[in-house]
């Protein structure tokens, strides 16, 4: 797993759960509440947040679908229904946006599914 420097995460309990797992297993922060991931919210809000953490390289973002979908859209294409991601409950997409690039210039760097992720995490401990 990449190293990150901040986890913000929807506090609703599931996505809570998941950031508190990648912090345990992945050596990754503790998750900071973040209100704009949270399920009723639209993702304009979360892109409207993620100035505040600007200076930091690399955000963990946990919250819920379709929203996390539609904020992957809009990062990369500048609209919610700009492109399909399918994301599975667990999955994991990485985005690069470079500092002070605006919304809709994000790259697509990977996706995995929950499956890719725990053959990973089994291969690790065979290691």
């Amino acid at each position: 797993m990449p190293a990150v420097d901040v986890v913000l995460s929807s506090p609703y309990p599931r996505a809570w759960r998941t950031a508190e797992i990648l912090a345990e297993e992945a050596g990754w922060p503790a998750p900071e509440a973040c209100r704009a991931l949270e399920a009723d919210r639209a993702s304009s809000d979360a892109v409207r947040e993620l100035p505040s953490h600007g200076r930091r390289s690399s955000l963990a973002l946990v919250g819920h679908e379709p929203n996390l979908s539609e904020l992957a859209s809009l990062l990369l294409t500048g609209n919610e229904s700009g492109a399909t991601i399918e994301m599975k409950k667990g999955g994991v997409a990485c985005l690069g946006l470079a500092e002070g690039q605006p919304v809709g210039r994000c790259v697509l760097r990977w996706v995995a599914t929950p499956k890719m992720l725990r053959a990973m995490a089994e291969g690790i401990g065979a290691a």
